[in-house]
């Protein structure tokens, strides 16, 4: 059989694509090489100079905190301040607090059970609260810095904000006084900070979560915002987003699990090949011209060598597979031979038997019953040999069948019922039965099916000389009825499992088996469109799966009969 011009095409293009990127890959690479080193060093002093500011932009918030701390430490540790504050000294508090920073919304102070004792804010319905649960308090009482900034979070007002909040270091009431920030004003306060006409910045959780209630236009479509980590705490990394890559630099703050990201706010980071030398982009266009001709020279050459090699190959391989029938033929009739000379051999002897037996010259006579006994062998010989034949007809060609629709149950219990049950109670078996429940009906030939069965039970007896269990399982599996056919026996080694199918191959001695039952079983397996899967262990034991389809291909399906459903 010739190779398509089509593969041929194939391996012109492929030649010659790989002639190109040999002649060509120096020259490429070397331009690459510098474009990328030019690249780099603008990229490094971009990263430099964002590293920068969002170090400096963290400190001024890390110093921002700090003095927030100190107001609320001071207002908590102030001696004119009454184990219960009034509203209208707690409203002085927010004042002084609000002058400081506009981002304060309120302020409360709080005994050791957690009860507001005061409140100044516009939530009053807070002083009804009880926060001695709440995480913030709970961290509080156990920090030892006797201070906690919490995340972003809704709380009992539903709306985002920060909790601010500062323990008294001994046990005069109130023991706490706590401020929140408006994350608006938060956010609007990084846009006053150095740098920020230049780059946006957010805070970061350590959970991954945007500390602002505005993104970024640069971030907003990142899907996960950028976590950096936490050593070194200074340092730069690059996120994808919709419209590109950015390169974002990082500082985490002292006073909280917050880290600043700062990226640049023009666009995204350029492309290697993006601005290549246009000198060096013609001096490699006018190499490929020159190199072109070799090219293709050199690819009509490697095209001819392979038709040549093609033609010697084809004429070689017919020869080969012509060995490899005859192989075939040889292994197959060797078998025939072998199971076929066993009965005759057994007929010729009981033959030469009887007929010493019945020469008047010997004088030995015989009786009937020594006849029936002679002739009882020579019988089962003959039937031995017919049921060889049987078999290799049912493995070269195709019987004729009848197609019915069966239940596989039912298929199971006629193949297993009698002598197979028997005989496995003989020989010290047990044998568990798992059928499924509600199988679809399959559309095959009882005998056949029964044969496949039995010849995969027989296989699982001999299996167990010395008893063991065998366990048919029935199960629907879409389109297919699974058969497992399990046991506990020798198993199958990996080098017999390659050739468990072919014909007259088997691991039984002389005159125990055929090496057809695996070879006929598969052949009617696979007419169905079905297949036989194999999964064994030496020494653990084997399973056979029959998977058997609910219909064959190219069948259409025939109304069924009262007696095949029923």
């Amino acid at each position: 059989m010739s190779a398509p011009a089509a593969s041929y095409r194939h391996l012109w293009r492929q030649t010659a694509l790989r002639l190109l990127l040999t002649y060509l890959a120096p020259l490429v690479l070397l331009a690459a090489y510098f474009n990328w080193q030019s690249q780099n060093l603008a990229r490094e002093g971009r990263q430099q100079h964002l590293l920068a500011i969002a170090e400096n932009q963290a400190k001024t918030l890390d110093l921002f905190l700090r003095e927030r701390r100190v107001n609320l430490a001071n207002m908590l540790e102030d001696p004119r301040l009454p184990e219960d504050p009034s509203e209208e000294r707690t409203s002085d508090c927010l004042s002084r607090l609000q002058r400081d920073s506009d981002a304060f919304v309120d302020v409360g102070f709080f005994d050791a059970r957690g009860s507001m004792v005061s409140y100044a804010g516009p939530f009053p319905s807070l002083r009804e609260k009880r926060y001695g649960s709440e995480r913030w308090f709970v961290t509080l009482r156990s920090a030892e810095e006797r201070f906690v900034i919490t995340d972003m979070y809704l709380g009992f007002r539903q709306k985002p904000h920060f909790t601010m909040a500062v323990l008294r270091p001994d046990a005069r009431e109130p023991v706490a006084v706590r401020a929140t920030l408006d994350p608006k004003r938060f956010g609007e306060y990084l846009t006053t900070l150095e740098g920020a006409g230049e780059v946006q910045s957010v805070l970061v959780s350590e959970s991954g979560a945007y500390q602002a209630v505005d993104v970024p236009a640069v971030l907003a479509g990142v899907k996960q915002p950028p976590v950096p980590p936490r050593s070194p705490s200074l340092g730069t990394g690059r996120v994808e987003t919709g419209n590109g890559e950015y390169d974002y630099a990082y500082c985490w703050l002292g006073m909280t699990h917050w880290a600043l990201v700062s990226v640049y706010a023009k666009g995204p980071v350029g492309s290697v090949l993006a601005n290549l030398d246009v000198s060096l982009l013609a001096l490699s266009l006018g190499l490929i011209l020159a190199v072109l001709s070799t090219i293709l020279i050199r690819a009509s050459q490697v095209v001819r060598r392979q038709r040549e090699r093609d033609a010697t190959e084809r004429e070689l391989s017919g020869q080969l597979h012509h060995a490899a029938r005859l192989a075939s033929v040889g292994e197959l009739a060797a078998g025939v031979a072998h199971e076929i000379n066993n009965p005759l051999a057994v007929i010729a002897e009981e033959a030469g038997l009887l007929q010493d037996m019945m020469d008047p010259e010997l004088g030995q006579g015989v009786t009937p019953d020594e006849m029936h006994e002679h002739l009882q062998a020579i019988h089962d010989a003959a039937f031995r040999a017919r049921d060889i034949t049987r078999k290799l007809l049912t493995f070269v060609r195709k019987t004729d069948v009848r197609l019915e629709w069966h239940d596989i149950n039912s298929i199971l219990e006629d193949a297993v019922g009698g002598f197979l049950e028997r005989e496995m109670t003989v020989s010290n078996i047990c044998f568990v039965r798992e059928y499924g429940e509600d199988l679809p009906q399959v559309l095959a030939d009882r005998g056949q099916l029964e044969q496949v069965v039995i010849n995969l039970i027989t296989n699982a007896i001999d299996a167990m000389p010395g008893g063991g269990q065998l366990t048919l399982r029935t199960r629907s599996a879409g389109e297919m009825v699974r058969i497992s056919v399990s046991d506990t026996g020798v198993g199958i080694s990996p080098e017999q499992l390659e050739r468990i199918f072919i014909p007259f191959h088997t691991t039984k001695e002389v005159g125990k088996g055929t090496g057809l039952g695996l070879s006929v079983s598969y052949g009617i397996i696979k007419s169905y469109g079905g297949d036989i899967l194999v999964d064994s262990q030496p020494g653990e034991g084997s399973q056979f799966t029959v998977l058997v389809p609910v219909q064959p291909p190219d069948v259409s399906r025939p109304e069924a009969s009262g007696e095949s459903r029923a």
